[in-house]
């Protein structure tokens, strides 16, 4: 049974998936992430170091071009708080 489902991760492809900026880790294709400026985050890594950075959640824009689980980043908003 274990042998199964080791296959089974094995044969998922990662192809073309990126590293996390934060943990960098690879970010999955289907995985909820943000991209920034920076670089692209699984969304949990980018809310957790805003929310330390900034003291609140960020304000994520919703995916567009059909792409649901990608969010981005209200540039304008992070430099008025970096200023």
């Amino acid at each position: 049974m274990n042998d199964r489902r080791q296959t089974e991760i094995q044969d998922v492809p990662m192809k073309g998936a990126v590293p996390c900026v934060s943990c960098h880790m690879l970010v999955a294709r289907f995985a909820p992430q943000v991209v920034a400026s920076t670089g692209t985050y699984h969304r949990e890594c980018f809310e957790a170091w805003y929310l330390v950075r900034y003291g609140r959640r960020p304000a994520l824009l919703a995916g567009t071009s059909g792409h649901r689980h990608r969010f981005q980043v209200r540039e304008s908003a992070v430099q008025e708080r970096a200023a």
